[in-house]
């Protein structure tokens, strides 16, 4: 997933460890006083997509009468973990496939199903909860040009492998180590003998370029970068669940978790889908720079939420 890196095994001990840093005065958040009836504090990751959701998710609950304020810009789980377990934010948007991992280490699910499925045992000892996963994913996808595609009959990761030797992918420089790099996509799909080309632009401008140009052939961008939508690009469909699914889903302390917030956060995941996180995201990146706030609010009213 992007941005985010997984948390590995040490997770427990980092949560401990910057709870007792809390307790001495160095809390980045802030004094926790008494938490009042009915508020939320909705944390943020620090990217633009995280910030939309946030206010989405936000909006939502303070329509219907909860006291909402936002913490932005908190980073990666090693930090926003911690911070749901001492009381500094009571609720964060995340991605399922990489919370699942960075709660678990060892976990192998990567299907939508399998990873909700495994989500409840692996955040119990963290004290964490969800409510339901959004339909909308944000996740890493092999993308072609359309012509390429046409031109080499590609629908699946999997048509990749008769033409594998001739082609160059371009990714982050960690891809090829990453469970659905080098060694994935042979063991999965028979896609093997291709070239690298190392592009550390999370998908961004340069990825682009190289593939709109045949520096390379296939490129991987998350399925919410407004450019595949903006340069009609195919993204390859990964039927045997090669790339872990990262659907949205709000992550919650269990002690900030109710019943009534989970159903009103779940009316937004259940018409929130990755086209629609998509156009937000275009939305956001246009022109005038609306702030995450308006981009939320005219997207609620659209849908018909407040």
């Amino acid at each position: 997933m992007k941005r985010i890196t997984k948390v590995g095994a040490g997770l427990l001990t980092l949560a401990l460890a910057m709870s007792l840093a809390a307790c001495n005065g160095n809390n980045p958040f802030g004094e926790n006083g008494p938490k009042e009836l009915g508020s939320l504090k909705i944390g943020s990751q620090g990217f633009a997509e995280s910030d939309i959701l946030a206010q989405i998710y936000g909006q939502m609950l303070a329509a219907h009468g909860y006291k909402v304020s936002y913490v932005t810009g908190i980073g990666s789980r090693e930090t926003f973990i911690p911070a749901l377990q001492d009381g500094s934010i009571d609720m964060i948007p995340d991605y399922a496939g990489n919370l699942l991992y960075g709660a678990d280490p060892k976990a192998t699910a990567t299907s939508a199903a399998d990873v909700m499925a495994a989500l409840p045992a692996a955040l119990d000892p963290l004290d964490l909860t969800t409510s339901s996963a959004a339909q909308a994913q944000d996740s890493d996808a092999l993308v072609v040009t359309k012509q390429f595609a046409t031109d080499n009959n590609l629908v699946s990761i999997a048509d990749l492998a008769p033409i594998a030797s001739t082609i160059t992918i371009g990714a982050n420089t960690e891809f090829e180590t990453r469970s659905y790099g080098r060694s994935g996509l042979e063991s999965v799909y028979g896609v093997k003998d291709w070239k690298f080309k190392a592009i550390d632009d999370y998908g961004g401008p340069g990825t682009l370029s190289d593939l709109l140009n045949g520096t390379i052939q296939v490129a991987d961008i998350y399925t919410t970068t407004p450019s595949i939508k903006q340069n009609d690009l195919v993204v390859l469909q990964d039927p045997l669940h090669l790339i872990a699914a990262q659907n949205v889903i709000p992550l919650f302390s269990k002690s900030s978790y109710t019943v009534n917030i989970a159903n009103l956060c779940d009316r937004v995941s259940n018409v929130l889908t990755t086209e629609e996180l998509m156009s937000l995201n275009e939305i956001s990146a246009g022109a005038s720079k609306p702030s995450a706030e308006s981009v939320a609010k005219d997207w609620l009213k659209k849908m018909g939420l407040v």
